[in-house]
């Protein structure tokens, strides 16, 4: 094949692919887009336990009166304190909720004050005497009001005791032998069934150069004293008494 025969070959040639497509394009000068990455999928949040609601149905109905040495609680019938009423309350409102448990209004009685004593109003029902003492403005030596029980069993079927269960009426020289407290045998014992936290310092006594054996703090007394000479009378909770310094 001579010279101009293989240039018109390669013509030819060159037209064929030309025709058929296979002539390579020049490449795309645009870099290729990086793929989104597609998110993970979320976990949903493990179930905690709901909250614990607090216990809203307790049953008020007072069936029981613990005598305790700055308080009254007031106990329902499965042994639930449904309130404590606190002896510095106001009178009224302590008056308003003890009638409530009773079941109705006290009796009530002005008593003028003396050399040794304010004025007192006292408020009585059978079986619970309460006693509201009107210090002068700017004298409080104790709580505002103290209480009495004398029957063990008040209002229409309330129960009374300390927190160990003695109840008025019960044997108090037994009692006192249980607590390891002395008997005298003089209708004028008194011991403290329970004793709260100290509110001063515990008297002192210079002359012997010792300490009171009770507390400076509020406690619940039991004793013998009878205020209305009752024979049925036979022991007496009261509260709050201070046996470290001598009264309420």
């Amino acid at each position: 094949m001579d010279r101009r025969s293989a240039t018109l070959a390669t013509i030819l040639l060159a037209a064929a692919l030309l025709l058929t497509g296979c002539v390579p394009s020049p490449p795309d000068p645009s870099p290729t887009p990086t793929p989104t990455p597609t998110p993970a999928a979320t976990v949903p949040p493990t179930d905690q336990a709901a909250p614990v609601e607090p216990v809203t149905d307790v049953d008020e109905v007072v069936t029981e009166i613990v005598v305790r040495p700055e308080y009254l609680e007031l106990v329902n019938e499965s042994g639930v304190v449904v309130d404590e009423l606190s002896y510095d309350a106001d009178a009224s409102a302590f008056v308003d909720t003890v009638s409530e448990v009773l079941g109705g209004p006290p009796t009530v009685e002005e008593f003028p004050g003396g050399h040794e004593w304010f004025p007192t109003t006292r408020y009585s029902w059978p079986g619970v005497l309460i006693i509201d003492d009107h210090e002068p403005e700017g004298v409080s030596s104790d709580l505002n009001v103290a209480v009495e029980f004398t029957h063990p069993i008040v209002g229409s079927g309330i129960a009374v005791a300390t927190v160990q269960g003695f109840r008025p009426g019960d044997d108090a020289q037994a009692f006192a032998a249980e607590l390891g407290e002395t008997w005298y045998g003089t209708g004028h014992d008194e011991f403290p069934a329970e004793t709260g936290p100290d509110i001063g310092e515990r008297a002192y006594d210079e002359w012997n150069d010792t300490y009171d054996q009770y507390a400076n703090a509020n406690a619940v007394s039991i004793h013998l004293w009878n205020r209305g000479n009752d024979p049925a009378v036979t022991s007496i909770v009261m509260a709050p008494w201070n046996f470290g310094i001598g009264h309420v």
